[in-house]
């Protein structure tokens, strides 16, 4: 199975495989911090509960130093998890540039020529970029989000368990609204990869080419065509944008109608239990608005890893691997270069001997092969096999 194929899970098991301790410390750590957040509503209602009713000394000061203690362990939490979560996914974010100039270096030359130069910018840069978003903030808000999904609704069950699963029934309606948006997210987000990839591309080749173009005057097409690209990325991103956009909204829209339900039944609780439940309905806001973060996080970590991973896949050459187990000492009576009957492209049957201390010159037409002869030669192409040969060497 090839990482293209499923490169999501490819990068997270690459990320877990590599920094296995500060993923482990970063999801202990935002687990103590979210837990510390359940307990606030708690300690808030018993709060409200007893200022409402027989005023506490000792109930209040109790509250306080609990406060307190959540509060500094919560700032010693989020202090470990952008430590090690962070700097994990920004050590893999290297790792994958690393990877990447491997692969440029060490890359079938037909391979790498094949890609213009804009696309191997995208991926070393954009599409590295998105990948190491949904290793840092794409997956500290998933685990915010499930911890809460999970937990907030028990923790409701334990005050007024009467209501809570019905006043929870609107949010049912979040995971269709993300399957069905996910998709167009992952489709908009390949496009534009795709786009700015080509926009790359074109910048490149104008300003290599900018004293030709003024010459023979094709600044005003050149221009023309950057605008072009330039207006179709925009309106490719507006859309991507758009389609983001729907997660907010929608998802206040999900929770406005749960908090109308709740005051509509919580008529017989108590003040601080309908306090502690409106605080734990406003909480489910980041986890809903943290699980749309994420799918957006992860599609474009998706479309940007199909692309990357399809290059890191492409085979790798083995002269580069061998060259220096080569004995390059001129050999007695053997050409340093020779070619037998060398066909390829347009090259046919060619077949000639250089020795050593010879001066050769090339004379060809046009498209006769002449650099296909030296890229061969050096291997920026592969040769056919018992065909080209240095020291006598077959390469």
């Amino acid at each position: 199975m090839t990482a293209s194929k499923h490169p999501v899970r490819s990068l997270l098991l690459y990320f877990y495989k590599n920094y296995r301790a500060a993923i482990l410390t970063g999801i202990i750590t935002i687990v103590v911090i979210d837990f510390g957040e359940l307990l606030m509503p708690l300690i808030l209602r018993n709060l409200v509960d007893s200022v409402s009713g027989h005023y506490s000394q000792s109930l209040l000061r109790t509250s306080l130093y609990s406060v307190g203690l959540v509060v500094f362990c919560q700032v010693i939490g989020r202090y470990l998890w952008r430590v090690s979560l962070a700097k994990g996914a920004m050590s893999a974010g290297a790792d994958l540039r690393r990877l990447f100039s491997s692969q440029i270096f060490e890359g079938l030359f037909r391979d790498i020529q094949r890609r213009k130069v804009g696309q191997l910018m995208t991926l070393a840069t954009s599409d590295v970029e998105n990948m190491r978003t949904a290793l840092g903030p794409g997956l500290i808000s998933l685990v915010d989000a499930l911890f809460y999904c999970f937990t907030i609704p028990f923790a409701m069950m334990m005050i007024a368990p009467q209501i809570t699963l019905k006043i929870l029934i609107p949010l049912l309606g979040i995971p269709f609204l993300v399957i069905l948006l996910q998709k167009k997210i992952y489709e908009r987000s390949a496009q534009v990869q795709s786009q700015v990839g080509r926009l790359g591309t074109l910048t490149q080749e104008v300003i290599a080419g900018v004293r030709i173009a003024k010459v023979y005057g094709a600044g005003s097409e050149l221009s023309q065509r950057m605008q072009r690209e330039s207006h179709d990325l925009n309106l490719t991103q507006v859309a991507l944008s758009k389609t983001q956009a729907l997660f907010g909204p929608s998802l206040e829209l999900f929770l406005s109608i749960t908090l109308v339900l709740l005051f509509g039944m919580g008529t017989g609780l108590s003040v601080g239990s309908l306090v502690a439940l409106q605080r734990f309905v406003q909480k489910l806001m980041w986890p809903m608005t943290a699980l749309g973060m994420s799918i957006i996080y992860f599609q474009k970590a998706r479309a940007s890893g199909t692309d990357y991973f399809n290059f890191l896949e492409e085979p790798k050459g083995e002269f580069l691997e061998k060259v220096d187990e080569w004995n390059w000492t001129p050999i007695a009576d053997t050409p340093v270069i020779e070619a037998r009957d060398l066909s390829f492209g347009a090259l046919q049957k060619l077949s000639f001997k250089v020795k050593l201390g010879e001066w050769v010159g090339i004379q060809g037409k046009v498209a006769s092969g002449k650099s296909t002869l030296f890229s061969l030669l050096l291997r920026f192409i592969d040769p056919p096999r018992g065909q080209l040969f240095v020291n006598g060497r077959d390469i």
